[in-house]
């Protein structure tokens, strides 16, 4: 998936025009909200996002302000979407429904866009924002509801959620093409990550939690030639068999997931313009392959042409 990252900066804009210009970046791109700056002449403020689907995913990098929606107010954010937000640095507080909720470096929060809140942030701050649809989120699960501003630690599958968030983000401002369905793989992450805070302990959900989590560590080590379940299973402290049963819940197999991911990485590589005078040997290699023929054979079977047709932009079907 192709996404490419729109940023909007204060420091497009003389300093004594920062502030307004910064309360039409957030409306923008959060929906009609008010902002002030606490009267801070010298605000500063930078924000980056991308659409991936229903789910838009950004960053926020300000000098210490505060935003206020007003219920009624319609914008982008009405159409029944949450508004997630991962604490980097700095700061924050969420007030809504008479709920507050403090969050400092590390922790994360839900709220409703279509209520009105505040959210005040006294210094400085750099943030993870998601707009995510409400309804594939709390899926009608009324548990799920109460846990709407409050703090959340970034531990668990929060933890995992966060460094998928984390890691699109980086790839996007890369330049390196997200995998397809990312957007609904963060909404699902985030989803797990709200009924492990619930304390929701179903055998599914145990095994769909272990199956990201592999995933998560699958991703961090693609590289590795000596990759495999007995690795993953020790890392995930479980056995061999657990690992197989959570990834059959998607009817996938382990081996056919680090497999399709190496391919997909490889294919990224040969995309980027800064690798087209890297040997494609060299780039499969450093995914993990360690085959030449296999790593041939695995590309046309999954991609229809062969990975130097795919360099030169020649696709199944397409005229030579």
């Amino acid at each position: 998936m192709s996404a490419t990252l729109t940023v909007r900066s204060t420091d497009e804009v003389p300093a004594r025009e920062a502030k307004g210009y910064w309360g039409e970046m957030v409306s923008r791109s959060f929906g009609r909200l008010n902002s002030d700056t606490y009267g801070d002449d010298s605000f500063r403020g930078r924000i980056a996002y991308l659409g991936l689907g229903e789910v838009q995913i950004g960053t926020l990098e300000a000098s210490r302000h505060r935003v206020v929606r007003v219920a009624g107010s319609r914008g982008a954010s009405d159409p029944g979407h949450l508004k997630l937000v991962v604490q980097r640095r700095g700061r924050c507080l969420f007030e809504q429904n008479g709920r507050r909720a403090w969050l400092r470096p590390g922790d994360w929060s839900l709220y409703d866009t279509t209520e009105s809140y505040i959210v005040s942030a006294p210094d400085p701050v750099d943030l993870h924002v998601l707009m995510l649809p409400r309804a594939d989120v709390l899926r009608g699960r009324a548990e799920l509801d109460e846990l709407l501003v409050r703090r959340l630690r970034g531990s668990g599958m929060g933890s995992v959620a966060c460094a998928a968030i984390s890691r699109a983000l980086g790839d996007a401002a890369a330049g390196v093409a997200l995998p397809s369905g990312e957007g609904a793989r963060i909404v699902e992450l985030v989803h797990l990550a709200l009924l492990e805070q619930a304390g929701a302990r179903t055998e599914p959900l145990r095994r769909s939690m272990l199956r990201e989590r592999a995933k998560a560590f699958i991703d961090e080590h693609l590289g590795d030639t000596e990759l495999d379940v007995d690795r993953v299973a020790a890392a995930m402290g479980c056995s061999k068999r657990a690992v197989h049963q959570a990834f059959e819940l998607e009817d996938c197999s382990f081996n056919r997931y680090v497999w399709e991911r190496r391919l997909a990485a490889v294919r990224a590589d040969l995309e980027a313009p800064g690798a087209a005078t890297r040997a494609i040997g060299d780039i499969a290699f450093s995914w993990g392959f360690s085959s030449a023929a296999h790593f041939s054979r695995a590309f046309r079977a999954v991609y229809g042409v062969s990975a130097s047709e795919w360099r030169k932009g020649l696709r199944p079907g397409a005229p030579a």
